[in-house]
């Protein structure tokens, strides 16, 4: 291609990128790298589905067949892509053909990151911000520390159980922050062992080690004018901290087997679901580190004790998994929604996501397409406890109750399920798993 063109193309404010018939990406420019975390030299040559999770523009893509449409000219629609850092982006994508001489040589998309402006767009005032779902009191005091603490790039230590979204808040903070059009960069520190853990971090110059063939760069480079997020720092080794603390303290690294200081600009977001306080107590933690990390603590409260936020993170899930499965959004049912609420969430927000996805697939063939208990994962359903039913002091748990038992307590209850289950001894939760067992419709 024309150097002057590249520079052209190289210089526009769009992310644009080309494939040819067969898939395989034949350009791409500055922004589209900037927005895909990939580089030109990455993906030039390869699979559009092999580079990107689910392909580029997931089930909307043209050449799933390797045969484009028939009446394919020009298509514009959003798609939701996952980044080299597995993030994810919403996207507005323009497609065109590129045709020589009437002979389609492949496409050429032109697109744009929508993701701040979807976040921003909040259809009830409070309960979204930047795709992090709660509008109770507890959320709202987190949205306020979040803006707060992004104005000014002091180390940030995010608490909070598994599952509470803790990577979700450090992207957040970094979105609204000085630093948003430099790197975001994500290291689970927790996922490496130490005889990986330096070189990850700090990375290694060529004959380093047996395997270093080039020199590479770690993450506290790769994160240089943006943020750096260290997940799960409470698993690092002792070994590992000492070294952690120095390039904290003084913002500079040494490459494995290199002597040469490498001074680095970056912000540090730092998270765990361990009492840091308790593993200093104990020896595990560095005192020092605690306090180089931790300027500003955020703690995340778990969804047990947000519980009205529930219904919100629900809905906003249904939609979510609707639009990438390309299915008409279900409904959930008030019994099977308050079962869900009732629910502790030990997993917190992952596992209500896991759970959602679940119960979709679960009735995708439900003609009336709403979620039913019975559409929920069993080991929630094993977990429900009614509290309402007791006999005396003690309560009462019924066995091998029969379909005859059910059907009659149900008629006697005028086909209400919590007294039907108060009549049978048993919770509403099992009451419905019973159902489900004779195949038991209402009637």
């Amino acid at each position: 291609m024309d150097e002057n063109l590249l520079n052209v193309l190289d210089s526009l404010p769009v992310a644009v990128m080309a494939h040819d018939i067969h898939r395989k990406i034949i350009f791409m420019n500055k922004e589209a790298e900037k927005i895909t975390g990939f580089s030109k030299d990455e993906v030039i040559g390869r699979d559009c589905h092999s580079v990107f999770k689910g392909g580029f523009c997931g089930n909307k893509c043209s050449f799933n067949k390797g045969i484009i449409l028939p009446e394919f000219e020009y298509l514009q629609y959003n798609v939701k892509l996952v980044t080299k850092e597995g993030v994810n982006k919403f996207l507005e994508t323009k497609v065109s053909p590129i045709y020589k001489e009437k002979k389609l040589l492949g496409v050429a998309v032109v697109f744009n990151d929508i993701t701040e402006d979807i976040f921003s767009n909040l259809s009830t005032k409070g309960s979204n911000f930047y795709g992090i779902i709660g509008a109770s009191d507890k959320m709202q005091k987190l949205y306020a520390q979040i803006k707060n603490v992004s104005k000014i790039s002091v180390p940030v230590l995010i608490l909070g159980e598994s599952g509470t979204g803790k990577e979700l808040v450090a992207q957040t903070i970094h979105k609204l922050s000085p630093r948003k059009n430099g790197p975001f960069v994500a290291v689970n520190c927790g996922a490496l062992p130490d005889s990986l853990i330096e070189s990850e971090l700090f990375g290694y110059v060529k004959g380093a080690f047996t395997g270093a063939v080039k020199t590479k760069k770690g993450r506290f480079e790769m994160a240089h004018g943006g943020t750096l997020f260290l997940d799960e720092i409470g698993d690092v080794s002792p070994a590992m901290q000492v070294k952690l603390l120095r390039a904290i303290q003084t913002y500079t690294i040494e490459r494995l087997g290199d002597e040469k200081k490498v001074r680095v600009d970056i912000r540090i977001i730092s998270a765990t679901n361990k009492d840091l306080k308790k593993e200093i107590q104990e020896g595990r933690f560095r005192e020092d580190l605690f306090y180089r990390i931790s300027v500003i603590p955020i703690e995340l409260p778990p969804l047990r004790e947000r519980k009205e936020d529930i219904p919100l993170l629900i809905n906003h899930f249904l939609k979510e998994f609707s639009a990438e499965f390309n299915i008409d959004t279900p409904h959930i049912s008030s019994s099977a929604m308050e079962i869900l609420k009732k629910y502790n969430w030990p997993g917190n927000i992952r596992e209500l996501q896991n759970a959602i996805q679940y119960a979709i697939v679960n009735s995708i063939d439900s003609p009336k397409k709403i979620i039913e208990p019975s559409n929920l994962p069993e080991y929630i359903l094993e977990n429900q406890i009614d509290h309402n039913i007791e006999i005396g002091s003690k309560k009462k748990k019924r066995k091998n109750i029969t379909l005859d038992e059910l059907k009659e307590a149900i008629k006697k209850s005028g086909n209400n399920k919590i007294k039907a289950a108060k009549l049978l001894g048993i919770s509403r939760a099992t009451l419905y798993r019973l159902m489900d067992k004779y195949n038991y419709k209402d009637q």
